[in-house]
């Protein structure tokens, strides 16, 4: 009798995870638009948590307001760049690689081209992608994103700008895949400075001079701080650190999941090859958690 209460309590509490997944996700599909849907989401309580398992914060060199981090595959380092314009490289333990001042700029994400390996940072403000070599930390290129999209202007001049950038890896793409670039906005009223995850191509192998946004999708909810495409499932990962909360998408930008996300001031994510997550805290720390898939 008591093994079966165990199985049938086990039981319950698949069932009862399931449903408030689901009813987060119902939430999310039922809510209109605009400011009466980001109400909708302040007031739903964020009550599945992410799976992990907490191992602590790595940064041994407090690191100035992190805002964006990225595991470089082929180094087996990260890289973390800040609000004030600096750059450094850390092992995954936080051991500090080196560190460099770029300029004066609100750097906001920062991910990487597996193929050749250089950097690409997420300049706030001026809505501009630098191309950053991963040794040197020299600074090769930048490339401006346009506002406007099919004659619409959805990042707005003097707008709260891009907060997150991570690149998605295409060998039949000319120019070797795409970004994706998040912009803030703390509401969702403003028609010319949306919040959204914009798809952006960029003359990586080219070397045109055209930037072009090809497709935009918005989750409706304020706050969009840090973006990270996962290779295994091909799936795109978008923070909110407002509602403390980690939405995954399908590339065909259909939600799949939702958790409450652990941390504070969330504004970098990135995964390393043995499934630690790390997370980029703008008001210090990086904070490193096992990811129980």
């Amino acid at each position: 009798m008591y093994l079966a209460g165990v199985f049938f309590g086990d039981i319950f509490k698949m069932l009862v995870y399931r449903f408030l997944l689901l009813f987060t996700v119902f939430l999310f599909v039922l809510a209109g638009s605009g400011c009466e849907r980001a109400l909708l989401l302040q007031e739903t309580p964020a009550g599945i948590a992410f799976p992990n398992e907490w191992v602590g914060n790595i940064d041994k060199d407090e690191f100035n307001e992190p805002s964006g981090i990225c595991w470089h595959g082929e180094r087996e380092t990260l890289f973390v760049v800040g609000d004030e314009g600096d750059i450094c490289e850390i092992g995954f333990d936080g051991t500090l690689v080196k560190q460099k001042h770029l300029r004066d700029a609100d750097f906001e994400g920062v991910t990487h081209d597996p193929s050749s390996g250089l950097l690409y940072v997420a300049v706030e403000e001026a809505e501009s992608i630098i191309e950053v070599h991963p040794e040197t930390f020299e600074v090769l290129r930048e490339f401006s994103i346009p506002r406007d999209f099919e004659g619409r202007t959805l990042l707005a001049s003097g707008g709260e700008g891009i907060e997150a950038i991570t690149f998605v890896p295409d060998a039949d793409h000319p120019e070797g895949g795409v970004f994706y670039v998040a912009n803030q906005a703390f509401v969702l009223s403003d028609e010319q400075d949306i919040s959204a995850v914009f798809q952006v191509e960029i003359p990586l192998r080219s070397r045109t001079d055209e930037v072009r946004i090809t497709g935009y999708f918005m989750p409706g909810i304020i706050d969009l701080s840090g973006l990270y495409y996962d290779s295994t499932k091909d799936t795109i990962f978008v923070i909110s650190d407002a509602h403390n909360m980690i939405m995954e998408y399908s590339r065909e930008y259909e939600l799949l999941s939702v958790h409450a996300f652990p941390g504070d001031n969330q504004e970098g994510i990135t995964v390393d090859a043995d499934g630690y997550i790390y997370i980029a805290q703008d008001t210090g720390g990086i904070i490193k958690l096992k990811w129980l898939r």
